[in-house]
C-alpha cells in the first residue's frame, strides 16, 4: 500500500518521446506488438543474381580502391619515416587494390559475371591507354631525378644553375602528370561513353534512314513527332 501511494504521490513525469514500455497497459503492449516485432520475409521474395552481382561488383571495387589508397599512404609514411624496405614491402597492398579493379574491369572471376555470361570484350579504344601510362612513368622518372640523380651529375655547375636544373626537371614532371591526367579524361571518355550517332559533328551518310528504320520498328503507322515550327499544325 505504501509504495501506491508514493506512486501516486510522485507521478513519473511524462516523456516527450513517447510512451514508455513499462507504463503500457496489456491492451497497449499487444496492440504495438506487431510495430516491434522484426516481420518474417515474404515467401516470394527472391534476390535476383542480376542484384547480387551488382553488390558484389561494388564491394570488390569499393574495397580494392581503399587498398590502393592505404597502399599509397603507406608507402609516402615510411618512405617519409626514411624505412626504404619497407616502403617498397608496402607498394604490394597497392597493387593488390589495383589487380582488384582490374579484376572487377575485366569480370576476371566468375562471382562477379551474372551465371551463364562471358566476361566484357576488350574495348579497342581502351588500348590507348599505354599513351598516359608511359606519361606517368617517365614523369615519376623525372621528379625522382630531380633530387636524386640531377645533383649528382651537375656538381661541376655553381648552386644557381644545380638548382635551374633540378626546378626544370620536377616542372617537367609535374607537368606531364597533368597531360596524363587529361589524356585519361578523354580516352576514358571516347572508351566508355555510349555510342549515340545524334550526337556526333559528322553523322554518317545514311543516319537519316537508319533512324527511320528505328521508329518503324518501334512503332506502327503514322504516329510520329511533328513540331508547330516544322509544319505549323497544331497538335
Amino acid at each position: 500500500m505504501s509504495s501506491d501511494k508514493d506512486a501516486n504521490a510522485n507521478p513519473r513525469p511524462a516523456t516527450k518521446y513517447g510512451l514508455r514500455y513499462e507504463d503500457l497497459s496489456d491492451e497497449d503492449r499487444e496492440f504495438f506488438r506487431p510495430f516491434w516485432q522484426e516481420p518474417e520475409p515474404h515467401p516470394n521474395f527472391v534476390v535476383h543474381d542480376e542484384n547480387l552481382v551488382r553488390a558484389r561488383v561494388r564491394m570488390a571495387t569499393g574495397l580494392s580502391f581503399t587498398l590502393v589508397l592505404v597502399g599509397i599512404l603507406l608507402t609516402l609514411a615510411l618512405a617519409a619515416s626514411q624505412l626504404p624496405l619497407l616502403a617498397g614491402a608496402s607498394v604490394v597492398v597497392a597493387g593488390l587494390g589495383l589487380f582488384g579493379l582490374v579484376a572487377v574491369r575485366r569480370r576476371l572471376f566468375a562471382w562477379l559475371r551474372v551465371p551463364g555470361s562471358s566476361p566484357p570484350t576488350r574495348n579497342k579504344k581502351a588500348r590507348w591507354f599505354w599513351l598516359p601510362h608511359t606519361i606517368v612513368i617517365i614523369s615519376v622518372l623525372c621528379m625522382v631525378a630531380s633530387f636524386a640523380v640531377v645533383p649528382q651529375f651537375v656538381t661541376h655547375l655553381d648552386e644557381l644553375h644545380q638548382r635551374a636544373w633540378s626546378i626544370f626537371f620536377a616542372e617537367f614532371g609535374f607537368f606531364g602528370l597533368l597531360v596524363a591526367a587529361l589524356m585519361y579524361g578523354l580516352i576514358a571518355l571516347a572508351a566508355y561513353s555510349k555510342h549515340d550517332d545524334d550526337e556526333r559533328i559528322m553523322r554518317p551518310t545514311d543516319y537519316a534512314e537508319q533512324m527511320l528504320e528505328k521508329d518503324l520498328r518501334k512503332r506502327s503507322g503514322d504516329d510520329f513527332y511533328d513540331s508547330d515550327w516544322i509544319t505549323g499544325k497544331r497538335r
